[in-house]
């Protein structure tokens, strides 16, 4: 640089003129302070005070609306917001419109209906308990629960409690009105279920709670209702079906509407952390690099007419930016700088921010993400977990309700009521037929050496055969013994065989 640039440059910082200090004006600090602010009494009382009647005078009071003043509740509530406890400590219940209209975020549904689809991919087999002839009684009410849609209704059910807590099952009879108040007999005797007509899925933004104790903790209706308001009709609890997974307090059940807290919600925090850590990224991907022209400033921003050489030039900069681009600059008074953000670490922040929903979700990112870990198998540990973890919600939340409708249909379909008659959810686990090939080749190979041996009898192996579901043989007659051609089977008798039935320990000369 020269030393006429030096002077003039000299002159003109001896020309400026000293600088303002940094001040906060007030409305940014009322702006910043806005979130702290506490209320006072009064406003305190205006706000959350007893309701006037419509139609009243101003001046018109509710009777003992003076003892809210004495009672410290205005004080209360004013403390409170000091301990920032106040409207909720918590996340409160958020509503049906707002629950509902997340039920159209993709992150949450992706969470919800992997866990409602698992929950019902396999579903149940019918068993009994004591297995009293029930080989025409399971196909029938087998085709029933196709026929009912059963298999439907109670994924449709899983979904309904994990976007809004829980729901209903109406058992349809055909009741109207008045009938719909009274209890249903769900027994052999009931001449109601004659006329059974289907299980109703009942959304949760169409019911409210009737009738319920609240006052006697030791009665088994406490919070519980008796009844039911589905959009004005009043129906008997006996009727409905209550499907809830994620149950509350007490204290909270009526902010819940009776049911559970909805799964979406809890999850409605971390995807909203997520969506901001996403855009931002985007943002941040989108001028990570930024190149700046230093040129002599003051002569512009003192000429109203000289951004007009200045102005074309960075739109040049901006249009032809590429590698073949050129830009001519003065050496003594210009250069180009390209500053760039630096990226490191953003990818996991935002990569942390995802996986933080599916850990909330107690899911993996195989089954509701469909991401492949790296590494040979690293993720067959993930999915068992996983599948533990539908096992659990299958029985909290699906094995009351099946178990009642599995009731009612029997009344319906057989005619009969039979306590013994139980299901059981199909495990996610299961081998594959090569496995169970293998598996059942070993128990073989073992149970021909313990014969062999002498340590269990042909009727013990057939035992087991007839009580494994996957041997092939499972319930063949264990006393009916297939005829030997190598002699007596009895222990003692004569040939090889009486030698084979040696007690253990004992050797085969003796």
């Amino acid at each position: 640089m020269t030393n006429k640039t030096q002077r003039r440059n000299a002159r003109r910082a001896s020309a400026r003129p000293e600088r303002k200090r940094f001040a906060v004006s007030q409305s940014l600090r009322d702006k910043i302070e806005q979130n702290g602010y506490i209320p006072t009494y009064n406003e305190v009382k205006a706000l959350y005070g007893p309701a006037k009647t419509l139609g009243a005078p101003k001046e018109a009071v509710l009777a003992m609306d003076h003892s809210l003043d004495s009672g410290g509740a205005y004080s209360l509530l004013q403390h409170a917001f000091e301990h920032g406890q106040f409207p909720a400590l918590g996340p409160s219940f958020m509503g049906y419109a707002a629950l509902s209209s997340l039920t159209q975020n993709g992150l949450i549904r992706a969470c919800i209906e992997t866990l409602a689809d698992d929950m019902t991919r396999e579903w149940i087999e019918i068993d009994a308990v004591d297995d009293n002839g029930l080989g025409e009684e399971k196909k029938k009410l087998q085709d029933a629960m196709i026929d009912y849609r059963i298999h439907d209704i109670c994924h449709k059910a899983a979904e309904f409690d994990g976007y809004f807590g829980g729901c209903l099952i109406f058992i349809d009879t055909g009741a109207k009105d008045d009938l719909l108040l009274t209890p249903l007999d769900i027994s052999e005797k009931s001449a109601e279920l004659k006329d059974f007509k289907r299980f109703t899925l009942i959304e949760p933004i169409n019911i409210f709670p009737g009738t319920y104790e609240s006052t006697d903790p030791l009665s088994p209706s406490y919070y519980k209702p008796q009844t039911w308001w589905v959009l004005g009709k009043q129906v008997h609890s006996s009727r409905l079906i209550r499907v809830c997974g994620n149950e509350v307090p007490v204290i909270l059940k009526p902010t819940y509407n009776f049911l559970g807290l909805p799964q979406a919600q809890i999850l409605y925090d971390y995807v909203i952390h997520f969506q901001d850590a996403r855009q931002a990224e985007a943002r941040l991907l989108e001028k990570f690099s930024l190149t700046v022209l230093k040129t002599d400033m003051e002569d512009i921003l003192t000429n109203p007419n000289a951004t007009g050489s200045l102005d074309p030039r960075l739109e040049y900069m901006a249009a032809y930016r590429t590698n073949d681009g050129v830009l001519a600059i003065d050496k003594e008074m210009e250069d180009i700088v390209n500053i760039v953000t630096p990226m490191n670490g953003v990818t996991d922040i935002v990569r942390q921010q995802l996986e933080f929903v599916v850990m909330i979700n107690r899911t993996n990112v195989v089954k509701t993400l469909g991401l492949s870990p790296a590494g040979f198998n690293s993720g067959d540990a993930d999915i068992k977990n996983n599948n533990d973890h539908t096992s659990s919600q299958q029985e909290k939340v699906l094995r009351g309700p099946l178990q009642k409708m599995l009731d009612v249909l029997q009344i319906v379909v057989l005619g009969s009521y039979e306590k013994s008659v139980k299901f059981k959810f199909v495990g996610l686990n299961e081998e594959d037929d090569a496995a169970i090939a293998t598996t059942q080749k070993t128990k073989a190979d073992t149970d021909a050496v313990l014969i062999e041996e002498g340590v269990i009898s042909q009727a013990e192996s057939r035992k087991r055969l007839s009580e494994d579901p996957h041997s092939g043989y499972s319930g063949i007659e264990i006393g009916d013994l297939p005829e030997s051609g190598h002699g007596d089977e009895t222990q003692g008798g004569e040939g090889d065989q009486g030698k084979r039935w040696a007690p253990v320990g004992v050797s085969k000369e003796a």
